[in-house]
């Protein structure tokens, strides 16, 4: 067999294993979670108190052909008179001849503590459409005899999302359960096919503003990510902030790969950030090109 053909077969099976028992992974990922909480939460919507606008491109495990890319696009506002967050989340997530194109709606409620916004108790709930496709013409001569071959290839669920935050200048922390309607993605229906299905999420973040001086807060930070009947992840790390310019930080999965990176904000109101990271597992020990890049850029619309 071709050697082409043996990294398609691979590549294909890996990406099935991630969409139906992987815990995390069903999720696409973003570095940079502690600055973009919405994404992953949609209590988290108008948190920052500003509205914005950005974009982010994500390539995992670039040294193997067929390997994860993301790509991005999202905004948010807070509408203080309503007490009212809105988001809205586009992107395509793809993996080998698998792909997820979806898009996600949000909205948050706030209840506030002061007068000025500095401290709230978030409400969010979400809504999205997902489409997932496998490009056959891709696996066709990998795998000429999968049933596979004989469906449409393609398919188009909805979902939920939920999940409540708390934001203060100092400390900040959320829970959200994501894909709570669980869709089945059976593209193959036969007696002795496995179900598979968008299984529930759920997630929790927090972080601590520790104020240094007049110029630097460090923060700490950490998240876990949890799926019934798997594994849970723990990621923790730290990150320093010199004024509104610039940031730098890392941060380490349990037993899976550690990230390092960093940011620049122009004139208060568009930011930098680029992410860079190594893997220990599940690649990291069969290919050298393990790491994943991600950069993302983001416009506040401030009046500073």
């Amino acid at each position: 067999m071709q050697e082409k053909n043996i990294k398609t077969i691979v590549i294909f099976w890996f990406a099935a294993i991630i969409c139906t028992t992987a815990n995390a992974q069903q999720l696409f990922r973003i570095s940079n979670y502690m600055d973009h909480n919405f994404i992953l939460n949609p209590a988290a919507v108008g948190a920052n108190g500003h509205a914005s606008f950005g974009a982010a491109y994500r390539s995992q495990w670039s040294g193997i052909e067929g390997g994860p890319t993301t790509a991005v696009v999202f905004g948010d506002a807070y509408f203080p008179k309503m007490n009212t967050g809105l988001g809205i989340i586009l992107y395509s997530d793809k993996t080998g001849p698998t792909s997820r194109t979806g898009g996600e709606l949000d909205l948050s409620y706030s209840i506030k503590f002061d007068n000025d916004n500095n401290k709230r108790l978030m409400i969010g709930m979400g809504a999205q459409v997902i489409q997932f496709k496998v490009n056959l013409d891709e696996i066709a001569d990998a795998i000429p005899n999968d049933p596979l071959l004989a469906s449409s290839g393609t398919g188009i669920k909805a979902d939920a999302n939920a999940g409540i935050y708390y934001r203060s200048n100092t400390f900040n922390m959320g829970v959200a359960a994501k894909q709570l309607i669980q869709p089945k993605l059976n593209f193959v229906k036969t007696a002795t096919n496995p179900e598979g299905r968008l299984y529930r999420q759920y997630l929790a973040n927090a972080f601590y503003n520790i104020k240094t001086d007049e110029s630097n807060i460090i923060q700490p930070h950490v998240e876990f990510r949890y799926q019934p009947e798997a594994p849970v992840d723990l990621e923790a790390g730290l990150t320093v902030y010199h004024k509104d310019m610039l940031h730098i930080g890392g941060s380490y999965r349990y037993k899976q790969f550690y990230t390092l990176y960093a940011g620049i904000k122009l004139m208060h109101k568009f930011s930098i950030n680029y992410a860079y990271e190594a893997y220990n597992a599940p690649v990291g020990v069969f290919e050298s090109g393990y790491s994943a890049h991600e950069i993302m850029l983001r416009y506040f619309f401030t009046k500073k």
